[in-house]
Order: C-alpha cells, then sequence, then structure tokens
C-alpha cells in the first residue's frame, strides 16, 4: 500500500491513504475537516467539492457546485474521477438538504451511504496509471 490511495466499501466511498509502514496504513477519513474530494450528480457532469463541516458524522457537504445543477432531494452523489486517486462513479450518498443562493456558495448536504462510526472490512484502490495521470496534470503548457 502506497499514500494517496482511494478506500472504499461496499457501500461507499471511505477516504485516503495517508501514511504507510511495512505492516499498517492510515486512512484519513472523508470526515476529516481537512479533506476536499472532487464530487458530481450521477448521471450528470455537474461537480463539486466534497467537505464535511465536522457536525454530524453522517452528512457531508458538497460546495461550489453550479446553480443550473438541476439537484433535487433524493439525489445520488458519486465520486467524479477527475483526481489520480478516486475513480468516477463510486456511491457517497444521497442529498437531503440544498442550499443554492445566487449571492452565496452553494451547499448540499449529503447523507453518506456509510455510517462511518460502523465500519467493516475495506477495499483499496490502486490507479496504475496514476504516476502518468500527475505528470500529465502538472506539465506546463509550451
Amino acid at each position: 500500500l502506497e499514500k494517496d490511495m482511494a478506500v472504499i466499501n461496499g457501500k461507499g466511498i471511505i477516504g485516503i491513504t495517508d501514511n504507510t509502514s511495512a505492516n499498517y496504513t492510515r486512512v484519513q477519513s472523508i470526515l476529516n475537516t481537512n479533506s476536499k474530494l472532487n464530487a458530481r450528480l450521477k448521471n450528470s457532469k455537474y461537480f463539486g467539492s466534497l467537505s464535511w463541516n465536522g457536525k454530524d458524522y453522517n452528512v457531508v457537504q458538497l460546495i461550489d457546485i453550479p446553480r443550473q445543477a438541476p439537484i433535487k432531494i433524493g439525489d445520488t452523489i458519486e465520486t467524479g474521477g477527475k483526481s489520480a486517486i478516486f475513480p468516477g462513479g463510486i456511491l457517497i450518498g444521497k442529498v437531503i438538504k440544498t442550499n443554492l443562493s445566487k449571492t452565496v456558495n452553494n451547499s448540499i448536504d449529503i447523507k453518506l451511504f456509510n455510517d462511518m462510526s460502523n465500519l467493516g472490512p475495506v477495499y483499496v484502490i490502486k490507479n496504475l496509471h496514476k504516476l502518468e495521470l500527475e505528470t500529465l496534470e502538472n506539465t506546463n503548457n509550451e
């Protein structure tokens, strides 16, 4: 295992590997206030940043999603696939509240599919093309 690998289970995302040793790996949960993940409205190209406000361990926030996104209570949110860590389409949760405004940052409350206080076995995803993707992203336009 290596740093910056996706951690999921059968219900959805858990976090990202943060530190590893010969026998152990530490995972930074999506419930870390420093965690920011790319997420999108399922079956849509509208995306934003997933973060946690530190209040309810079952609810995260999707921010900076465009106002024109057709979001309804009950819509599914999944990983957006715009990073080298999480592939697109991994489940996150369902929309339970929208705070859409023309003047304030848009924020949507997402109830996680996972009960983050009761997790069992997890899977770690290794992106075999991660280095190539990161190199391409960091290449200056010439």
